[in-house]
């Protein structure tokens, strides 16, 4: 027996009783995967780039074709995740993943999805979740040596585990905790996140979309924006695809690694562009230990034994050689619980008694109307993310969703900090309904849209709603990106809002003066340089250079590389709550830099400012926080920013007034995601770092003149 001590990037003190043992599992028949692929049959169109347009009878036709592709593309995401979902990552990434497992089990994530998978989710689902685990199956069968030991077989239930583990993290749940573990007791703190399913990086950094409808302009189209900000790799990278069942689905998109549907996209009827909100979804209560009991809580004047259950993970050493590490996991009343030096907690959160996020999602890609759309949202399935809405019959929405827990209103409970634990009726079991959300529905303007910001600013004219009609104990956001203030000044310039000037908008390379970095930065200038910084003769000139940006962030701007790399750490400060830094630091820091890397302050944007693929890169305009998203911070070895996140699959979505439905997209890389041997590894890089997309063609004949491939894939009627 050996024992580990062990600080995990400040979220868990692992104590563990290990055992030492190189036990592989047990074999899995190919016979039986076989078998289940003969259910099925897709087919499967790439597109000149790649893109896979899938076609199928019925919708786990479509759901088994989509698995097969994406396997194709990112056999090796799609593994991590469903090994990180299990509980099971430490087995193959060793020591670095037992947060991860140690997560999964604390939340319940199996304990409800075993006891509620085949109650809580309809027949329907559970055949297109069944069907995409089949596709994964097929594929990882046919290459043997991409196939870790321990994932086979890939089952329904894992693909709904995963919805349920990750949705919660949209909303900065594991920050929440990563918060509590450092002593930092208040809430919605947006640590760096320390649970891992891939080495990359993880941390959501914006989004926006935009709807338009016919009054806002002359061709009388109804217009979407969907420009979700993520990562470019890793599990929350998107991948494009097209859907399309005799049943009725029809949709193109971009969805996440392990997801049978689409996350964000338009079809012939809808669409719509999701952004993250962060509402008060979480709630830690803070419980007091009887003194002689270290195993029991006081709550309504009693003390009470907490409920106690094993972790129980596996620990990869070497080759063969696992390691089985146990600890405890306690449960109380209110939640599972943490305890620390520093006290114990117990933890209740929006989502943790869910599992009908893929029924969520199967409603939406299948919905035809605004009214079919409301009802899948009135599921209150899918924890937090808000829904920029149009659809082919003019209708536009804002729709800020959330599970909103029913809480007291007493106003002398703060819900926006640590609660009292020693009262079991502050424990709350049900949810406001969505309709008693914010949301903004057919506004006169005729525009609605999000960038994360409050949805109290959701058009540029009336009809937003009001935070006066909302309690403070929601925790609804108020604040304003600098995104939002730019979308809503451009919307209030242009009255006629054409397919050019939608794009126009998404690629503006403004900063906002309105926006808070903004007003820092010209309170900075105002005030002067030090007297010390004044001596040296690069700052004071530097300074003077500064004054002259125009708040621009083309490729070709002089000025952008000083100006953005002095606002940089500001903005992170405010949007990612990372380590303060003044003005004058961040100043210093950007001119030094400058100086040491390129010899001096007049460098063009796009020569720092990079998106790199394999060993081909490319300059990029715009920067964090602007509506052309780019985020490479910190800079490289190289004094290079490469881009990590933001901007990454857009697609602009119209329907024309006599009937048509036109759609164009871009994804950062490419189709092929983890295949750097395919020409669809980068092959939209080029496009995507100009500001241009390519036409997604979705009449099949006019696919086939374009198409670099089509095979069938599952066996449905063969022998």
């Amino acid at each position: 027996m050996i024992k580990i001590i062990k600080w995990f990037s400040g979220l868990f003190l692992f104590v563990a009783s290990v055992y030492i043992y190189t036990t592989q599992p047990s074999a899995v028949s190919h016979n039986s995967i076989i078998s289940a692929a003969k259910h099925y049959e897709a087919r499967i169109i790439r597109d000149d780039f790649g893109v896979p347009h899938i076609y199928g009878a019925y919708d786990k036709d479509v759901a088994y074709g989509l698995a097969y592709a994406h396997a194709t593309d990112d056999f090796s995401t799609l593994q991590d995740i469903l090994l990180a979902v299990r509980g099971n990552l430490s087995a193959k990434n060793g020591m670095e993943a037992t947060v991860t497992d140690y997560l999964v089990q604390w939340m319940g994530i199996w304990q409800q999805v075993n006891e509620r998978y085949a109650e809580d989710i309809p027949l329907k689902t559970r055949e297109v979740v069944e069907a995409y685990a089949a596709g994964i199956n097929s594929y990882a069968i046919e290459h043997p040596d991409e196939v870790d030991p321990w994932l086979l077989p890939v089952r329904g239930e894992d693909v709904v585990a995963g919805f349920v583990f990750k949705t919660p993290l949209f909303y900065g749940f594991d920050k929440s905790l990563a918060a509590l573990a450092d002593g930092k007791l208040g809430k919605g703190l947006d640590l760096q996140s320390s649970v891992q399913i891939s080495n990359e990086l993880q941390a959501q950094l914006g989004s926006q979309g935009i709807a338009i409808n016919r009054s806002r302009n002359t061709d009388e189209s109804v217009r979407l924006l969907v420009n979700s900000h993520q990562p470019l790799t890793g599990p929350v990278a998107w991948y494009e695809a097209r859907l399309k069942s005799n049943e009725g689905l029809d949709i193109v998109g971009g969805t996440f690694p392990g997801s049978p549907f689409i996350l964000n996209g338009s079809g012939p009827a809808l669409g719509w562009s999701a952004t993250v909100n962060k509402p008060d979804l979480v709630d830690i209560y803070q419980l007091t230990i009887n003194p002689d009991d270290n195993n029991q809580y006081l709550m309504d004047g009693k003390w009470h034994d907490f409920r106690q259950m094993d972790a129980s993970i596996r620990v990869k050493i070497a080759g063969p050689l696992y390691w089985t590490a146990h600890e405890p996991i306690y449960h109380s009343a209110h939640g599972p619980v943490m305890k620390f030096d520093h006290g114990s907690y117990a933890i209740r959160w929006a989502g943790m008694d869910e599992v009908r996020q893929t029924s969520f999602f199967h409603k939406i890609n299948r919905a035809q109307n605004i009214a079919e759309f409301k009802d899948a949202l009135a599921m209150n399935a899918m924890p937090s993310i808000n829904y920029i809405y149009a659809d082919h019959e003019d209708n536009i929405a804002h729709f800020y969703n959330a599970m909103m827990p029913n809480r007291d209103t007493n106003p002398a409970i703060n819900w926006q900090s640590l609660i009292e634990g020693d009262n079991s009726a502050l424990i709350w079991n049900s949810y406001v309904a969505a309709d008693k959300l914010p949301r903004t529905v057919n506004p006169s303007s005729g525009a609605v849209f999000n960038a994360n910001n409050t949805p109290y600013v959701s058009t540029d004219g009336e009809g937003a709603p009001k935070q006066e009609d909302f309690p403070h104990w929601m925790g609804v956001e108020k604040q304003m990106t600098n995104r939002a203030y730019q979308i809503s000044q451009l919307l209030i310039d242009s009255s006629d809002i054409t397919a050019e000037k939608l794009h126009e908008i998404k690629m503006d390379l403004s900063y906002n003066t309105q926006s808070a970095p903004i007003i820092a930065l010209k309170k900075f200038l105002a005030e002067g340089l030090s007297s010390e910084m004044k001596a040296i003769e690069r700052y004071k000139i530097a300074f003077d250079y500064l004054k002259e940006w125009d708040l621009g962030t083309d490729k070709d701007s002089r000025h952008a590389a000083l100006g953005v790399m002095t606002l940089t750490p500001i903005i992170n400060r405010q949007m990612f709550k990372s380590e303060q830094q003044t003005f004058a630091e961040s100043f210093k820091f950007a001119v030094d830099s400058l100086h040491q890397y390129y010899g001096g302050i007049n460098i063009p944007w796009g020569d720092i400012n990079r998106l790199e693929r394999g060993d081909k890169s490319w300059p990029m305009s715009g920067g964090p926080d602007i509506l052309r998203a780019v985020y490479g911070w910190p800079l490289s070895e190289t004094g290079k920013l490469i881009n990590k996140a933001g901007d990454s699959y857009i697609q602009f979505a119209e329907w024309k007034s006599d009937g048509g439905f036109v759609v164009s997209s871009i994804n950062t890389y490419g189709s092929a995601m983890t295949r750097p041997n395919s020409i669809h590894y980068s092959d939209q890089s080029p496009l995507f770092a100009s500001g241009k997309e390519r036409v997604v063609e979705m009449d099949i004949d006019e696919l086939l003149k374009i198409a670099i491939s089509d095979v069938t894939v599952g066996s449905l009627g063969k022998e």
